[in-house]
């Protein structure tokens, strides 16, 4: 700085009135204002409700450039989302839009709020005109008390109002003032310290570093291997899966079960698993998937046949008699059949292989290894109503949406499913409709690995009662239920 400007007297900004409490400030405030002073400011050590109003400060236009950017916000993020999703990668899934609202609101929502922050952020500093490095008024050594017990109100020279003698006679003036101290601009020079340059340049370049290190990183290869500083993870006291272990003698990390133990915790009931009651050691499980339509010697239903799957009938010789030409004491007329003939009783004809003798039965579980309660029985219906009525129907009768479409589709392959009130079902093991569940029958795939044991064994107890809809009597309803049946009309 040169020798002339040392000399030169520093430069009035304002004038400035000190107050010992709020009450004098806010009475001087309104004075000011009315007077039509609008270049003015207060200072206190604490917010002081009502100053804004008594130095009549306009409001902040802050809150319309926080709404406008959360708008873009919230415009940007569903837009990003529309041109992703719906144009550059869709996703098409289960005949679901491509593209819908509900399902973006989350990011939306995140993208108004961030765009929100920034604007409270950028915007407070923008319309404040900061960050201020110097301000005149640290130079007065009374103002350092508006930060514990003194207020002050200024008037800048720069006000259209602004008389020297006339202000300073309004701030003489005013009741509750106890001193009126004139503040000049600051005489130090605008330009940074040439440490703070330099300081600065240095941070500048240190921070180009990480960047040019991912870009070698990212562009590069490398036998060297990563830096780690923190190795926990990596270098541990364990042994690895599949290694080898000097501590065991037979030299593997990985421990065999030990035999006829269970895990604490784990151990389930067998009939509970399988709905078989072991008779020895080991257990015949019969898995039904390549069981028969015919389900001791009774014959599938006519509404679950397919013509597909039907076999012709046998050839019957040239040489034989149709059973209208042979002579009544030859025909033997079909009641006289017992109802009960089993086909596999049926001794081979002269020249026949004999039949194969069928599988055993497993022992199944007659009654539901559970505590049936209501819960149970809602439980089961639950799990009916979203595993098996979509086939079954929600009444057991086999007419569920997906096979009314097939039968409308009249698809050849389809196999109608089976009507639960079907008698052989009706007298069938809850373990083998148990069984039939875990593992599945014919085109009905098995839920072993979706529902758990108990919910199994909770719909083979809602089945039982959806039976017992068609099969029950009047003396099996309790007397109060009864009556109110009979009350209702039912």
């Amino acid at each position: 700085m040169s020798q002339e400007a040392n000399n030169t007297e520093p430069k009035l900004i304002g004038l400035m009135a000190q107050f010992d409490d709020p009450d004098s400030l806010l009475a001087a405030c309104e004075k000011v204002r009315k007077a039509g002073y609008t270049k003015t400011d207060a200072y206190t050590p604490f917010p002081l409700h009502g100053i804004d109003e008594a130095l009549g400060i306009k409001p902040t236009i802050l809150p319309w450039i926080v709404l406008m950017l959360g708008i873009m916000g919230g415009f940007a993020g569903l837009g990003l989302q529309y041109i992703t999703n719906a144009d550059w990668y869709p996703f098409i899934i289960s005949a679901k839009p491509v593209w819908s609202l509900p399902a973006n609101i989350p990011v939306i929502f995140e993208l108004v709020i961030l765009h929100a922050a920034f604007a409270v952020f950028i915007g407070m500093l923008f319309l404040n005109k900061l960050p201020t490095f110097s301000n005149p008024l640290f130079r007065v050594p009374e103002f350092a008390r508006a930060t514990d017990d003194k207020f002050f109100l200024t008037i800048d020279v720069n006000d259209e109002k602004y008389k020297p003698n006339k202000t300073r006679d309004l701030l003489d003036g005013l009741i509750g003032q106890t001193d009126v101290i004139e503040v000049f601009e600051d005489p130090s020079p605008a330009e940074l310290p040439k440490i703070i340059k330099f300081v600065g340049i240095g941070v500048a370049v240190v921070a180009l570093v990480p960047p040019l290190l991912l870009w070698r990183a990212y562009y590069q290869t490398s036998t060297v291997p990563r830096i780690n500083p923190i190795r926990d993870m990596d270098v541990q006291l364990r042994g690895d899966t599949q290694t080898v272990s000097p501590v065991f003698a037979d030299g593997r990390t990985m421990r065999p079960r030990i035999p006829g133990t269970v895990a604490r915790g784990e151990w389930v009931d067998p009939i509970m698993l399988t709905g078989i009651v072991p008779e020895t050691g080991e257990q015949n499980v019969l898995f039904l998937q390549d069981e028969e339509a015919t389900e001791e010697g009774t014959k599938k239903p006519a509404e679950e046949e397919n013509p597909a799957d039907d076999k012709p009938a046998e050839e019957k010789p040239a040489d034989e008699k149709p059973e209208a030409d042979k002579p009544m004491a030859e025909a033997k007329p079909a009641q006289d059949k017992p109802a009960d003939a089993n086909p596999a009783d049926a001794k081979p004809a002269e020249g026949e292989a004999p039949a194969q003798p069928e599988e055993p039965e497993p022992n199944w579980v007659k009654i539901a290894p559970i505590n049936v309660t209501r819960a149970t029985l809602e439980r089961g219906r639950n799990r009916y109503n979203i595993y098996c009525s979509v086939c079954h129907g929600l009444a057991g009768d086999g007419d569920g949406l997906v096979s009314q479409r097939a039968l409308q589709l009249e698809q050849p392959t389809w196999i109608p499913p089976t009507n639960l009130h079907t008698d052989y079902l009706l007298t069938q093991p809850d373990g083998k409709i148990y069984n039939t569940i875990t593992h599945g029958i014919r085109k009905m795939k098995g839920y072993g690995d979706q529902i758990p044991a108990e919910d199994r064994w909770a719909i083979v107890t809602y089945v039982r009662a959806l039976q017992k809809t068609r099969t029950g009597t009047p003396e099996e309803i309790p007397a109060v239920e009864m009556k109110e049946l009979e009350i209702k009309g039912q």
